[in-house]
């Protein structure tokens, strides 16, 4: 059963109780179907090239021979993810990846009935939490990353039990330290999430008059870890990088494809190495970073309103120097903010926002010669758009509207606008929407159910016009003549 809320609390009703056998058999399901796909049907041990060969090359290191505070290129990502990658190789091994994948299958399962959780907490209809608990546990995008070593999965489960035990200490005062422990270890895993908790703390600003069980002493619960965390991710890419301004460094990259939608970033040692590149219309040479999602929207039809326009012309962008250098990249953003002007920039965040619900496709699966699972993700992706992606907006901007009345809910429709924002300014793809997922369902179901009274309402105005209207006798008919013609 729930935790019992104090009587002034806004959402937590009579009818909204934990069913516990509905959550054991949720627990028991995910576990059972998230540790067969990472052992037998996709083990992510497979899968390991690309941005899954570096999480599990730096925890390797990590594993093997504790943190060294030196190179570079341990700053090129946030460091969350490659450390819990780290703790299974730790305690079983650098080189056995099966303690690995069951440590991703955990967090995976975890986060359906976290999910489920958050919807009674948050939900006024008694059949919405049950409902969101069985779409998480058949929500195949979220099943699919499970079996690559990336940050999706970890995130998606602390995310969520931030989210919940945030929801909690509004609604209770209660779990605050855990909040900030979740939230923490959330961060750490994407520092994006960032502008969350700063709309957590708006959100509580807003209505603090109503929620006197939320002391000084739950905030510092809270924000303690957080900010020690965010103290310790910029020390830590200081002496990675020598400079204080961030916490990874593929954000400099990521920054400029957003802002010039440029698909392929290539960073060479020398200028002759980028000339003979230039000189042989090569893509693939150097430190070579592509985004997939927009190769798809380069190759739209040019009427297509989410086609790729390169702010310089090209879909590669080539430098000398290190691919993650800040003043470059400065450099070449600029460049791209005069070529597009505001009109062409608001464009390209239109696109990149676009690009997390349509267009493109799921990520590693769309890459070739790994394509054995994508058709169920499109199908998937097609569900999400026709579903859940409207009512989800509807759900959000009344969660929005409705703060001071149900400040919990409102910090689900945070994580969307979290969302929303990060893809925004960098970029939008699915395969990072889906950590996500979790709180568009719930939402959803609130802009579903804030719909069917106002159509229900929409048709029974138009019965009553068409019964009310003037019922005409029909013409008689013409009279006879008496000599008809001829």
């Amino acid at each position: 059963m729930a935790d019992a809320a104090p009587a002034t609390t806004w959402s937590l009703g009579p009818h909204l109780r934990v069913d516990r056998r509905l959550l054991w058999l949720l627990i028991a399901l995910a576990l059972i179907s998230r540790v067969v796909w990472v052992l037998w049907v996709h083990p992510p041990g497979d899968y390991v090239f690309s941005d899954m060969r570096k999480y599990v090359e730096r925890a390797r290191e990590l594993a093997e021979h504790g943190y060294e505070p030196v190179g570079r290129e341990w700053a090129w990502q946030a460091w969350g993810t490659h450390t819990l990658l780290a703790l299974p190789m730790r305690l079983f091994g650098s080189h056995d990846l099966a303690p690995a994948a069951i440590w991703w299958a955990l967090m995976g399962a975890a986060a359906v009935p976290l999910g489920y959780l958050l919807a009674v907490r948050v939900a006024k209809h008694p059949k919405v939490p049950g409902i969101v608990g069985v779409v998480l546990l058949l929500w195949h995008p979220n099943l699919s990353n499970t079996g690559y070593f990336l940050s999706e999965t970890p995130f998606l489960c602390f995310a969520l039990a931030s989210t919940l035990t945030l929801v909690i200490a509004l609604q209770t005062g209660r779990m605050a330290p855990l909040a900030g422990l979740t939230s923490a270890v959330s961060f750490a895993v994407r520092p994006q999430s960032a502008l969350f908790f700063v709309l957590v703390l708006v959100t509580w600003w807003l209505v603090r008059r109503r929620l006197p069980w939320v002391r000084a002493r739950t905030l510092l619960w809270i924000a303690t870890p957080l900010v020690a965390m965010l103290v310790f991710s910029a020390w830590r890419f200081h002496h990675h990088t020598g400079y204080w301004a961030g916490v990874a460094e593929n954000a400099n990259m990521n920054l400029t494809a957003g802002r010039c939608h440029n698909v392929v970033t290539q960073a060479f040692k020398t200028e002759r190495d980028m000339k003979r590149s230039v000189d042989k219309d090569n893509t693939d040479d150097g430190r070579r970073v592509s985004l997939p999602n927009y190769r798809l929207a380069w190759k739209l039809p040019r009427w297509h309103p989410l086609k790729l326009r390169p702010a310089l012309g090209d879909e590669t962008v080539r430098f000398v120097g290190y691919v993650g250098d800040p003043e470059i990249h400065r450099e070449i953003r600029r460049q791209c903010y005069a070529a597009t002007g505001i009109v062409g920039q608001l464009r390209m965040s239109v696109i990149n926002v676009a690009l997390s619900w349509f267009v493109d496709r799921q990520w590693p699966e769309m890459e070739k010669g790994r394509e054995k699972f994508l058709p169920i993700l499109d199908a998937y992706s097609l569900l999400f758009q026709i579903v859940v992606w409207a009512p989800s907006m509807i759900g959000m901007f009344a969660a929005i509207a409705w703060t001071r009345r149900r400040p919990d809910l409102v910090l689900a429709a945070w994580q969307i606008v979290n969302s929303i924002v990060v893809a925004a300014i960098f970029f939008g793809t699915i395969r990072l929407r889906t950590p996500y997922d979790p709180y568009a369902f719930i939402l959803a179901a609130e802009g579903v159910l804030l719909l069917g009274p106002a159509l229900a309402r929409l048709r029974a105005r138009w019965r009553a016009r068409g019964a009310a209207a003037p019922q005409t006798e029909p013409a008689a008919p013409a009279a006879a003549a008496d000599d008809p013609p001829g």
